[in-house]
Protein backbone atom coordinates (compact mmCIF):
# COMPACT_ATOMS: atom_id res chain seq x y z
CA UNK A 1 0.00 0.00 0.00
CA UNK A 2 2.84 2.38 0.87
CA UNK A 3 4.66 1.67 -2.39
CA UNK A 4 1.48 2.38 -4.36
CA UNK A 5 1.07 5.72 -2.60
CA UNK A 6 4.75 6.55 -3.06
CA UNK A 7 4.71 5.70 -6.76
CA UNK A 8 1.51 7.72 -7.27
CA UNK A 9 3.09 10.70 -5.51
CA UNK A 10 6.29 10.40 -7.53
CA UNK A 11 4.33 10.10 -10.77
CA UNK A 12 2.32 13.22 -10.00
CA UNK A 13 5.49 15.17 -9.19
CA UNK A 14 7.14 14.17 -12.47
CA UNK A 15 4.01 15.03 -14.45
CA UNK A 16 4.44 18.68 -13.47
CA UNK A 17 8.00 18.86 -14.78
CA UNK A 18 8.64 20.26 -18.21
CA UNK A 19 11.76 20.86 -20.20
CA UNK A 20 12.58 24.12 -21.91
CA UNK A 21 13.49 24.24 -25.55
CA UNK A 22 16.24 26.60 -26.58
CA UNK A 23 14.65 28.43 -29.48
CA UNK A 24 17.44 30.89 -30.19
CA UNK A 25 21.18 31.04 -30.54
CA UNK A 26 22.94 31.47 -27.22
CA UNK A 27 24.89 34.75 -27.17
CA UNK A 28 27.93 35.32 -24.96
CA UNK A 29 28.34 37.96 -22.27
CA UNK A 30 30.90 39.72 -24.46
CA UNK A 31 28.40 39.84 -27.33
CA UNK A 32 25.77 41.46 -25.12
CA UNK A 33 28.35 43.94 -23.81
CA UNK A 34 29.12 45.16 -27.33
CA UNK A 35 25.47 45.16 -28.51
CA UNK A 36 23.65 47.55 -26.17
CA UNK A 37 20.34 47.64 -28.08
CA UNK A 38 20.04 43.85 -28.23
CA UNK A 39 20.98 43.60 -24.55
CA UNK A 40 18.25 46.08 -23.60
CA UNK A 41 15.68 44.25 -25.74
CA UNK A 42 16.62 40.89 -24.22
CA UNK A 43 16.37 42.27 -20.67
CA UNK A 44 12.90 43.68 -21.41
CA UNK A 45 11.84 40.27 -22.73
CA UNK A 46 13.32 38.49 -19.70
CA UNK A 47 11.57 40.81 -17.25
CA UNK A 48 8.25 40.63 -19.09
CA UNK A 49 7.83 36.91 -18.37
CA UNK A 50 10.37 35.74 -15.77
CA UNK A 51 8.79 32.32 -15.39
CA UNK A 52 9.43 31.54 -19.03
CA UNK A 53 12.67 33.38 -19.81
CA UNK A 54 14.51 34.26 -16.60
CA UNK A 55 16.69 31.15 -16.32
CA UNK A 56 17.56 30.91 -20.01
CA UNK A 57 21.23 31.30 -20.98
CA UNK A 58 20.61 34.48 -22.98
CA UNK A 59 18.79 36.19 -20.10
CA UNK A 60 21.59 35.26 -17.73
CA UNK A 61 24.28 36.48 -20.14
CA UNK A 62 22.42 39.73 -20.88
CA UNK A 63 21.98 40.35 -17.16
CA UNK A 64 25.68 39.73 -16.48
CA UNK A 65 26.64 42.04 -19.33
CA UNK A 66 24.36 44.73 -17.88
CA UNK A 67 25.97 44.29 -14.47
CA UNK A 68 29.43 44.60 -16.03
CA UNK A 69 28.41 47.76 -17.89
CA UNK A 70 27.02 49.33 -14.74
CA UNK A 71 30.09 48.36 -12.72
CA UNK A 72 32.36 50.07 -15.24
CA UNK A 73 30.44 53.34 -14.94
CA UNK A 74 30.11 53.32 -11.16
CA UNK A 75 33.82 53.26 -10.49
CA UNK A 76 34.62 56.13 -12.82
CA UNK A 77 37.12 56.16 -15.65
CA UNK A 78 40.85 56.54 -15.90
CA UNK A 79 40.42 59.89 -17.68
CA UNK A 80 38.55 61.20 -14.63
CA UNK A 81 41.41 59.96 -12.44
CA UNK A 82 38.94 58.83 -9.80
CA UNK A 83 38.99 55.11 -10.35
CA UNK A 84 38.93 53.40 -7.00
CA UNK A 85 38.88 49.79 -6.03
CA UNK A 86 36.64 48.56 -3.23
CA UNK A 87 38.50 47.73 -0.05
CA UNK A 88 38.48 44.13 1.01
CA UNK A 89 38.45 43.67 4.78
Amino acid sequence: MVSLAASTFLGSMLAGCETRKIEEEVRSIDWYQTNDAERAAKLIQCRSDPGKYDATPNCINASRAENNAKADTRWGTKSEDVRTEPKVP
